[in-house]
């Protein structure tokens, strides 16, 4: 509940559940719930449960679980925003929750089904303890065993656990789950030729990533399957718009138009990308068609240096924001800072760590533009996207106010086709004030020993409907 870190979410989201989730198709789909009734004026969310459902200390799940676990992720929930329209949650049923809404909020369902850091369900004498209080008791396929700090996270399969039958099969967060394997074991393994090697030697049967180049040269090896998972994350480029010079919109057009997308993008991530202008991927939901498109991947050095000259640029240094723990981040910078300067902008390269990096761009003052992927967000869809550059803190620091309208104007819009429509007006608005430059779409190359079975490459490592299949 309390993190949004992807390594966290890698191993948790084997070992609790929320009431709903995001399916294959990125649609909110029960998982611990059995269905929704929504009242038609859009306020009352009636979800009744699975009945049957057993957390790992071999309690049955009842709705005072359920609430006091929503209860506890309103206090320390690291995505607090999903619940904010909420305004009461009750226990309407032994095995039924009411959620009340202070206003209808037709996007409510897609918040709340988000894993970015998900509402799980846990017993309700441990959703009564604060952050890092807790036992590691969900009502998932796997149950927690143990953490040895800089070595691995170990699960094992909980024989008591209730299948949703209502699916077939797996469907993106949920569906209908089974855990073939009797332990499973998450190791933490930094160094990645290490971690190549261990997947050689058969030491390790599964590798969340591993480098391009390196999963090439073993696609011909016999015994290892490889895997790429496309898209996964935008890479973008985020201005300062509080500080000259990022706070001139011309500027900021002389850089969108400047910059080689396809260079950037190549060098960034070793060859795993795919150009797009769009603001959603490509044949999703509220992919916002051509909106946008004259702008990207312009390269257009005349015109770039003819715009610095109508902003009044007078070689002002531009400091790019970066860090030595993402490796596209940091080559990111280093060509776009060359692209600026091959323009005329004095650009000069900031790398820190992560840590430092994140506390850098919250400030007004001492940065200029930040490489930043942006994975879970895009996936999410228009709200989640939008959300992180809107309100008190948006990532540009500055607000835009057509855009803050606009987002408004998204959550309370009642149907999926006006919804799109916003969208289309939101893209347009990105690409007219220049907050943020998408640069390109990358993704993660994955790798398995050629006898693991049913792995099938998603947001986390599913590791139930995965066996090891021997002669």
């Amino acid at each position: 509940m309390v993190t949004s870190s992807q390594a966290s979410r890698n191993i948790t989201m084997n070992i609790y559940e929320p009431l709903f989730g995001f399916s294959e198709k990125i649609q909110p789909i029960p998982i611990l719930a059995e269905s929704v009734e929504i009242s038609a004026d859009g306020k009352s969310y009636r979800i009744p449960l699975r009945q049957g459902v057993k957390f790992h200390n071999g309690k049955e799940m009842t709705a005072e679980d359920v609430k006091a676990s929503l209860d506890r992720y309103v206090k320390h929930g690291a995505t607090q925003s999903m619940l904010k329209p909420v305004e009461k949650i009750e226990i309407t049923g032994p095995n039924e929750v009411t959620l009340t809404l202070k206003e209808a909020t037709p996007t409510f369902l897609e918040a709340f089904a988000s894993p970015r850091a998900p509402a799980v369900i846990i017993p309700a004498e441990e959703a009564s303890k604060g952050p890092n209080e807790i036992e590691f008791i969900g009502t998932g396929p796997y149950k927690f065993v143990e953490y040895v700090p800089d070595s691995h996270v170990k699960l094992a399969r909980f024989e008591d656990y209730s299948a949703n039958e209502a699916f077939e099969g797996i469907d993106g967060f949920g569906g209908k789950k089974t855990a073939y394997l009797d332990t499973v074991t998450f190791r933490v393994i930094p160094e990645p030729g290490a971690a190549v090697a261990a997947l050689e030697t058969g030491e390790v049967q599964l590798l969340e990533q591993l480098p391009v180049p390196t999963a090439r040269r073993l696609a011909s090896n016999e015994n290892i399957e490889i895997y790429e998972n496309m898209p996964w994350a935008f890479l973008t480029f985020i201005f300062n718009m509080k500080e000259a010079p990022g706070d001139n919109p011309k500027f900021r057009e002389a850089v969108q138009v400047a910059l080689n997308n396809e260079e950037v993008m190549a060098i960034a991530t070793e060859g795993l990308f795919q150009l797009y202008h769009g603001w959603m991927y490509e044949g999703s939901t509220y992919d916002a068609g051509d909106v946008g498109k004259e702008y990207y991947n312009l390269a257009d050095a005349d015109r770039a240096k003819a715009l610095l000259k109508e902003a009044g640029y007078n070689n002002e240094p531009f400091s790019i924001l970066t860090d030595s723990t993402i490796p596209e981040h940091g080559k990111a910078a280093v060509v776009i800072g060359e692209q600026l300067k091959a323009v005329g902008i004095n650009a000069v390269i900031n790398q820190v760590d992560w840590p430092t990096a994140l506390n850098i761009r919250l400030q007004d003052q001492g940065w200029n533009g930040w490489t930043l992927m942006m994975g879970i967000e895009p996936y999410l869809g228009p709200a989640a996207l939008i959300s992180t550059l809107t309100g008190e803190a948006p990532h540009f620091r500055a607000n835009d106010e057509q855009l803050d309208a606009l987002y408004k104007e998204l959550i309370a819009t009642d149907s999926v086709e006006g919804r799109k429509a916003v969208f289309a007006e939101i893209q347009k608005r990105l690409y007219a004030f220049f907050g943020v430059i998408k640069v390109g779409e990358t993704g993660l190359m994955q790798a398995a020993r050629a006898d693991v079975k049913g792995f099938k490459p998603f947001r986390f490592p599913r590791v139930y409907d995965v066996w090891i299949e021997k002669e």
